[in-house]
């Protein structure tokens, strides 16, 4: 991505990357006056979710597994990720975790320390089922 500061090198190609959008941006409902309806806004976000992992995939390459995370927000946005990983055939996985147990404290409502330990918990044993040579 533009301005990245780490120098990757050219032949190095992660085994697995997770990418979590809408945890917290999608929070709010939409408010008056905003060019959005709910079911228009769901599709911005899964057109735009498929334009982030294209983008993903001609960066990594095709062995590397991408892991779409989801948790419970807004409706429409845990599904519009679950129909993403759907219409994609190029190593990508779904990997939904419920809010239970998480606190919210950080700031402005997003996860707490609390919360990202809990998380990171959720997500190993998520990718311990995956084909990954660690």
């Amino acid at each position: 991505m533009d301005g990245d500061v780490w120098q990757r090198p050219r032949t190095w190609r992660p085994q697995l990357v997770v990418v979590g959008l809408g945890i917290n941006d999608f929070s709010t409902a939409i408010n008056p006056g905003e060019p959005w309806t709910p079911e228009s806004l769901a599709e911005a976000y899964r057109l735009a979710y498929h334009g982030f992992l294209d983008t993903l995939r001609a960066r990594y390459g095709e062995r590397t597994i991408i892991v779409v995370s989801s948790t419970d927000s807004a409706a429409g946005f845990p599904e519009a990720a679950a129909r993403v990983v759907t219409e994609r055939s190029d190593r990508v996985r779904l990997w939904h975790y419920p809010g239970t147990g998480l606190d919210y404290g950080g700031c402005h409502w997003h996860p707490s320390l609390a919360d990202h330990t809990l998380i990171a918990a959720r997500l190993r044993s998520f990718v311990d089922t995956l084909p990954l040579r660690w």
